[in-house]
């Protein structure tokens, strides 16, 4: 049987040399032409805005005999989560052969991608993320600003999605740590050293103890060693 097989691929890579020795003459029919020609029949094939048809696989490029070559693209059939469409390779008129182009349904959604490539341990911020349309894999996408100011556990790469999964709060504010607490009340600030008993990043809510007054407070983390708590128009 291996020996059937390997005589029948050694008499296909020979095909076009035998071909030559009997005098026919042939030439070649792009797989990206016929895909352009099945592309175009795609118009007719209801789908909504989080879905598109994507290829199967590449359309491999066509030997044909020496002549006028015409391609006419058929409807596509199939089901709603794959369909074929036919493109017939005629040529000086008469049709040669029938290539099938398949495609499948793909789910498609918007989110957070990296802008440029990205090495792990890398602060996100704005410039290092974009929105794009990305194939769906199962996790729900998410924006820009939920990621700004996270940092990443491994490299990305320009264009592939980041998940939250993916990242890690940047403890910008270190459990233990000596902080700059900062009170705010109706436009007066005062600023106090204080010893943080969490941690956190940016935006987030840390506890904070004030060796002065032995008291702990709770504030928002606005910057690296940074925690402010604004009063106005409360008592706290």
């Amino acid at each position: 049987m291996r020996i059937t097989s390997l005589v029948t691929a050694v008499l296909f890579a020979f095909a076009p040399l035998a071909a030559h020795a009997q005098g026919i003459v042939t030439q070649l029919v792009s797989g990206k032409r016929i895909a352009l020609a099945a592309a175009a029949q795609l118009a007719s094939v209801p789908r909504d805005a989080e879905h598109d048809l994507v290829p199967v696989s590449m359309v491999p490029d066509q030997v044909v005999c020496e002549g006028h070559v015409a391609i006419h693209a058929g409807a596509p059939t199939g089901s709603p989560a794959f369909v074929n469409v036919p493109v017939e390779i005629d040529v000086d008129g008469r049709a040669d052969r029938t290539v099938m182009v398949g495609y499948r349904m793909q789910q498609f959604v918007e989110t957070a991608v990296a802008a440029r490539d990205l090495v792990a341990g890398t602060v996100l911020s704005a410039d290092d993320l974009t929105i794009a349309r990305v194939p769906f894999t199962g996790l729900p996408g998410n924006g820009v600003d939920a990621l700004i100011g996270r940092k990443v556990y491994s490299a990305f790469v320009k264009g592939q999605p980041i998940q939250i999964q993916a990242t890690a709060v940047n403890q910008i504010v270190q459990p233990g740590s000596t902080v700059e607490f900062v009170v705010r009340d109706n436009g007066v600030a005062v600023t106090a050293d204080a010893i943080a008993r969490t941690g956190g990043g940016m935006g987030d809510q840390v506890y904070v103890y004030n060796t002065l007054t032995h008291k702990a407070l709770s504030g928002t983390v606005t910057g690296p060693g940074t925690v402010e708590l604004d009063i106005s128009g409360g008592d706290q």
